[in-house]
């Protein structure tokens, strides 16, 4: 299984220090157009810290830009498009917390993952232990990432969060 990033998940993991844990759930990619939306003055190490970490940065094509246009509307970007586009004929896991475009993924069979599935497999796989896993929800949370309560309350629980 082949990650494919989108900027949201590696602002939000950032966050929480936790950008190195991505490469090792599986091999990770962004597209060039959304590592560009990766940089800003709060997080000037990001783009460097993910490349660190494994991260591959994959060139956009040319030939994609149309068909981006077509189905970009709304609240789906033409940088949501792209990564919609290259996980469906790419075979990737797209990671996002991105709802417009999980959604995209889900009418259309691509294969999709959230934050809450990081923290899960991260615990799961033991990449981090519960107590950091449990300092990162609390960061999360002070970062006002909007978490469904039911799932961090269950991560809680089995993270053993007090």
């Amino acid at each position: 299984m082949i990650l494919l990033t989108d900027a949201n998940i590696l602002i939000t993991l950032h966050d929480v220090g936790g950008i190195p844990v991505l490469p090792q759930l599986g091999p990770t990619e962004i597209l060039d157009v959304v590592f560009e939306e990766c940089w800003n003055d709060c997080q000037p190490d990001l783009k460097a810290t993910a490349l660190d970490a494994g991260i591959v940065v994959v060139e956009s094509e040319l030939d994609w830009l149309e068909e981006a246009q077509d189905i970009a509307e709304g609240a789906l970007s033409e940088q949501d498009a792209y990564c919609y586009i290259y996980a469906r004929d790419a075979g990737r896991v797209l990671v996002s917390g991105d709802k417009p475009l999980r959604s995209k993924c889900k009418s259309n069979g691509v294969e999709y993952r959230g934050l809450i599935w990081v923290l899960e497999e991260t615990f799961n796989k033991g990449l981090m232990g519960p107590e950091a896993l449990c300092e990162w929800l609390a960061l999360l949370n002070s970062h006002d990432r909007r978490l469904p309560k039911v799932e961090i309350a269950r991560l809680k629980e089995l993270f053993g969060c007090s």
